[in-house]
């Protein structure tokens, strides 16, 4: 029985670190495309959506091959439209704050918002944690400090930084406010990558419209098609796949707390690889803020 829960548990920390370890990578792949060869954040969401697509083709075929479809019903459209609509909203304000941050500041920004996110919730699905709020304090404090030490340095941008916010923070929190209400129900793992195949479906049909609207074509300018560029969108896809499934498939079994506390790194691996590949020098400040914000999630848990 022991033998079997640690074995459980390890795949629940294998699943997780794939999927922080995915996350931090697509965030530097967003802040190079925003950030630095300033693309239009509609069309690479529109490109990021078709590859994700394309290749979440293959891995539907596999899996009807072997499970049974889901039962379709106008609910579960609705709820798959809803779902999708808020990802892809917030994808867009991601791409908007990649275009004026970097990825520590970003990070900053996300960990704010989670002194509202636990509010959302309550409001939502009548949830509220004691312990995780009282995190959420704690962190937004450190975060508070760490923004007015970088102020007196000149290191920030605030007002830049407080527009930023104003534009992702009302997303994050509606997204994490209803996204457990779209999926409450969804119980089995595999009833879950249906459900997240769907959503991909649908963002790429949003972005596609979004796309249209904005170029009144589908053409696609001739730099999008680099072989560099094509490889970028290509890796992307590949990582977000890989994310989203395993994220599912860490936070569906009842002892998934023990997930969290590697799927929290996410930030951790964003500003260690920001520094690899962008050359956004971290400060021992940077990663002492992060480190001391896991600390907290990892008590809490």
């Amino acid at each position: 029985m022991e033998a079997r829960m640690f074995a459980s548990n390890l795949w629940l920390i294998i699943f997780a670190t794939i999927s922080s370890f995915s996350r931090g990578i697509i965030s530097v792949i967003d802040r190079y495309q925003m950030g630095y060869r300033k693309q239009s954040s509609i069309d690479v969401n529109f490109l990021n959506n078709i590859c994700s697509s394309v290749l979440v083709t293959f891995m539907l075929l596999v899996i009807l091959h072997n499970y049974p479809s889901p039962r379709i019903t106008s609910n579960y459209l609705i709820r798959v439209f809803l779902y999708a609509f808020l990802a892809q909203v917030v994808a867009y304000g991601y791409s908007y704050v990649f275009k004026k941050v970097t990825i520590m500041q970003s990070v900053i920004l996300s960990k704010i918002t989670d002194l509202f996110i636990p509010l959302a919730i309550l409001l939502t699905m009548g949830y509220f944690s004691k312990s995780s709020y009282l995190v959420s304090i704690i962190s937004t404090i450190i975060v508070v400090i760490y923004i007015a030490f970088e102020q007196r340095k000149d290191n920030l941008d605030l007002k830049n930084l407080a527009k930023t916010f104003t534009v992702i923070a009302p997303l994050l929190i509606a997204q994490a406010a209803f996204s457990p209400f779209l999926t409450k129900g969804l119980i089995k793992p595999i009833d879950l990558v249906f459900f997240t195949i769907m959503t991909i479906y649908v963002r790429c049909l949003i972005s596609l419209i979004t796309f249209i609207y904005k170029n009144h074509s589908l053409k696609i300018n001739g730099e999008n098609l680099t072989g560099r560029v094509f490889l970028i969108y290509g890796s992307r896809a590949v990582l977000t796949l890989l994310a989203q499934v395993t994220y599912t498939l860490a936070t569906s079994s009842p002892n998934s707390s023990i997930a969290w506390i590697f799927l929290n790194m996410t930030s951790l691996y964003s500003v260690i690889f920001g520094d690899i590949f962008l050359k956004e020098k971290m400060k021992f400040a940077d990663i002492l803020v992060i480190v001391l914000i896991f600390v907290l999630a990892l008590f809490s848990k």
